[in-house]
């Protein structure tokens, strides 16, 4: 379902649409595609396709009326299955993803049924039907730029919304068949590596110096141990006669 900032932003741009179409369509008012594309800090993305069913129902959806909700709910289960792999084909036709150039397929689509006037889920009053495609994937491993390659008889118009999740700023562009849209820079937030702090480098010669080193202090500290011993008894033996009462 689209936010609230989404849906006003897709009336500001779909106004100048319908009006510039409007005389192509004898009876009908001309559909329209919206696409909502989100980005996250990682590269992650979430496209949300509003899809009015007479973009392929029928070669030319002008000569068809908007599809009443009643259409939707009156089919079989069999029916219903038909209708969003329908929906599925033709988004694969329609859309192709353009990161930093190089093209991909649309990911695979969960296909909901919704309300045309407000977008919300299918009601039993519903007037008017429309359906709801939402694809999940990553971006390709460091791209940076994101565009729609809308093909030439994709039947309509596509309002396309671009931001990063949690972000105010969205941008709208309105792409007609045949057209490629602007390419949205997205941020991808790389990940630290972490790394273990280099061990210091010894050469042979070091180590030779280090062993040497280790060995003349433990040699020097037996030597000077057995000299403090030396000196010790010494001193206990040539102690001179009555010093000890002398002290006493």
């Amino acid at each position: 379902m689209l936010s609230r900032v989404f849906r006003s932003l897709v009336l500001k741009a779909a106004a100048p649409v319908v009006l510039a179409l409007g005389c192509v369509a004898e009876a009908h008012v001309v559909p329209n595609m919206t696409i909502e594309a989100g980005f996250d800090s990682d590269g992650g993305f979430t496209l949300r396709i509003n899809v009015d069913p007479r973009t392929f129902l029928a070669a030319d959806p002008t000569t068809l009326p908007p599809v009443p909700g009643s259409w939707y709910r009156e089919q079989t289960p069999g029916q219903t299955a038909a209708t969003h792999e329908k929906a599925r084909e033709y988004l694969s036709r329609a859309l192709g993803l353009v990161f930093d150039g190089r093209k991909i397929p649309l990911p695979a689509c969960e296909i909901q049924a919704i309300d045309g006037a407000d977008n919300s889920p299918l009601k039993p009053d519903t007037q008017e039907v429309h359906l709801l495609a939402t694809a999940h994937s990553s971006a390709p491993s460091g791209s940076g730029s994101f565009q729609i390659d809308f093909s030439k008889d994709a039947n309509t118009t596509l309002i396309l919304l671009q931001g990063r999740k949690g972000a105010p700023d969205v941008r709208t562009q309105v792409v007609f068949p045949g057209e490629i849209s602007r390419p949205f820079a997205f941020q991808v937030e790389k990940k630290p590596e972490v790394t273990a702090p280099p061990r210091p480098v010894v050469s042979k010669a070091g180590r030779v110096w280090v062993g040497i080193l280790t060995a003349s202090a433990i040699i020097f500290g037996v030597i000077g141990w057995r000299l403090l011993a030396r000196y010790r008894h010494y001193h206990r033996m040539h102690r001179r006669p009555g010093a000890e009462d002398v002290n006493n």
